[in-house]
């Protein structure tokens, strides 16, 4: 973690400005014709800004007759150098409002461009990804680092051209009026620039750790609200309010240091574009005392006139400075996020099947990527005919819901093969796949969203009328009718306001529209009481009638009517008896055992 801390503190580290180079890369390949207009504008902008100096040092020149006579073969007079100046300020108006504009649609474009990458990459990746981050971190980082990528990103490019043209036309300028006073500035600005930078890295530490405790603590507070109900039912309201103040009395010191550097950056910056212009009036009233006030009063207006332009660069120095360095650590926090690749490797032009006729498991052996010196399961061989029923059975951690996870395509099988119509999964194409497969699992998947939507959920073709059919096949219909929007209420997050009965029959009409051919029902009822589990047990023994079933079960009114009973050894031992129900139930083994105890019943 110290190491991670060290890295990203790092300012110029090649891996961050790597990851940056390609994240705007892809940006503007994304948007090429707003980028060009953008950077365009900005250009111009710029060059008008500072453009200002050119002029004022023109009309010194003219007033005083050393030059400024000529401007694109006119003839130029000082009042003629004040219609330009004029002009100019007019045309920065407008160019100052359309850049702003600009920037505004630019910033926001790169941002829901990243939170796009990143989601559609959280879409892609395997299961093993979640079980090693927290959900709430991985959200916190998109919101809060798209925004911040594209803010900085905004801020920084902006204030870069103005300094790098500011900074090439004041330069210009102060030469062509007198080197050695140019020379002395030049030399000032630079020494600014290593001060600004000494600070800066002070603060770039300070402003990263403060960062990091708050995404730690948006996480902790995001986990405690998805938990409110063990929290209410613990008691422990008042316990967890103390642990946010204290969260947040910590993060008020961290943030606190961070603030303190940047008015001290702040400051110092201010006060060197302020004095700026005096060091340039003193350098010409010390180096030109022998000439006549005329002489040193014009001099030092036109140097005062660039200086201040000059100024203005300075200023800009920690801005730009404290842009870059969020918008590499943004994007760094990012890049992980949707570089991460997925175990589950698919092919450019993979099988289409019409149907699941056959499933087999073909010298199947398994080991989780996250736990890759523990073996779940041995090398097992299967076969599942079409349109039987098949139960797994076994003590926790025996390997019962890695199966659903194989035919379901979680995971892929470390040794051997899962082959659907003899073909193997990793062949065929997964969506395509997945429209004949139906999963029902022991913590239902409900969405933030309306019921009609729930229940259409991965049969988007479906009619109003269909999922209706499919809400009464599943017994919830009634239930839909004595809410206030019926089919049209919005549920809560994960479903909040139904119960766990009302979930699973949701789940459950969800099925019977999409009517698959292979059904998963991964300890579908095992979370429910008894009397609910009799009433929703009768919708799934409707819902199996005709299809290929797999039931991860340990509950007997679950699997006595399945097929074939396929019984799951401890310790990883596999497939250590098959039978039906009543073969399996007095016969000595593993499963008589479990009955007997009371487990499978």
């Amino acid at each position: 973690m110290q190491q991670d801390l060290n890295d990203r503190i790092r300012f110029f580290s090649k891996d961050k400005f790597k990851n940056l180079f390609l994240m705007l890369k892809d940006a503007i390949r994304a948007y090429p014709g707003l980028f060009s207009v953008f950077l365009i504008v900005a250009i111009l902008d710029a060059l008008l800004f500072s453009g200002m100096s050119f002029v004022i040092a023109n009309i010194v020149k003219s007033i005083n007759n050393t030059g400024g006579n000529s401007l694109l073969g006119l003839k130029m007079y000082w009042y003629s150098w004040v219609i330009v100046g004029v002009s100019m300020v007019g045309a920065y108006a407008i160019i100052e409002f359309i850049l702003n504009f600009l920037s505004g649609v630019w910033t926001r474009k790169i941002e829901i461009f990243l939170r796009v990458k990143c989601l559609d990459n959280l879409v892609d990746v395997d299961l093993s990804f979640y079980s090693k981050n927290q959900i709430g971190n991985i959200m916190t980082k998109i919101v809060g680092d798209s925004q911040g990528v594209a803010d900085s990103l905004n801020e920084f490019s902006i204030n870069f051209i103005y300094i790098l043209i500011m900074f090439t036309t004041v330069n210009i300028v102060t030469f062509s009026i007198d080197p050695l006073i140019a020379g002395i500035c030049l030399g000032i600005f630079f020494g600014l620039l290593i001060i600004s930078w000494i600070v800066f890295l002070a603060y770039q530490k300070a402003l990263i750790t403060s960062i990091d405790f708050k995404q730690q603590m948006d996480t902790n507070n995001t986990d405690k609200l998805m938990n409110i109900r063990l929290i209410k039912s613990s008691g422990t309201e008042l316990q967890e309010i103390e642990n946010v103040k204290d969260a947040n009395k910590q993060y008020q010191k961290k943030i606190s240091c961070t603030i303190r550097i940047r008015i001290t950056m702040q400051l110092f910056s201010n006060f060197l574009s302020w004095i700026l212009p005096g060091i340039t009036t003193i350098l010409v009233i010390v180096l030109y005392k022998d000439q006549t006030p005329q002489f040193i009063s014009s001099r030092a207006i036109a140097f005062i006139s660039t200086m201040s332009i000059m100024a203005g660069a300075v200023f800009l120095l920690p801005i730009i400075l404290r842009a870059l360095s969020a918008c590499l650590n943004c994007n760094t926090r990012l890049t992980f996020i949707y570089t991460q690749k997925s175990i589950i490797k698919f092919l450019e032009k993979p099988t289409k099947i019409t149907g699941i006729k056959t499933i087999t498991f073909a010298d199947l052996e398994f080991i989780y990527p996250e736990s890759p010196t523990k073996q779940v399961l041995p090398k097992t061989n299967l076969v599942f005919e079409n349109g039987k029923s098949y139960a797994f059975v076994g003590e926790t951690g025996s390997g019962k819901s890695t199966i659903a996870k194989l035919l379901l395509r979680f995971y892929d099988p470390s040794q051997g093969s899962v082959r659907v119509n003899d073909i193997d999964l990793k062949e065929i194409d997964l969506p395509n796949y997945l429209q004949y497969v139906g999963y029902v699992e022991q913590e239902p998947q409900i969405l933030y969203g309306t019921v009609i939507d729930n229940i259409r959920y991965g049969n988007f073709e479906a009619t109003d009328e269909e999922v209706i059919a499919a809400a009464e096949k599943a017994q919830i219909h009634n239930f839909v009718l004595t809410l206030a929007d019926k089919y049209d209420t919005i549920l809560g997050e994960r479903g909040f306001m139904l119960s766990g009965g009302q979930k699973q029959r949701l789940v459950i009409a969800r099925m019977f529209l999409k009517n698959p051919q292979l059904l998963i029902l991964d300890e579908a009822t095992s979370a429910l009481d008894n009397i609910v589990e009799k009433e929703v047990q009768a919708q799934l023994d409707q819902l199996v009638i005709g299809r290929t079933t797999i039931v991860i079960a340990h509950r007997l009114s679950t699997i006595k009517n399945c097929d074939q009973i396929i019984v799951l050894g401890p310790n990883a031992q596999g497939i250590i008896q098959t039978g039906t129900f009543n073969e399996l139930k007095d016969q000595p083994g593993h499963f008589k055992k479990l009955y007997d105890a009371g487990l499978m019943g």
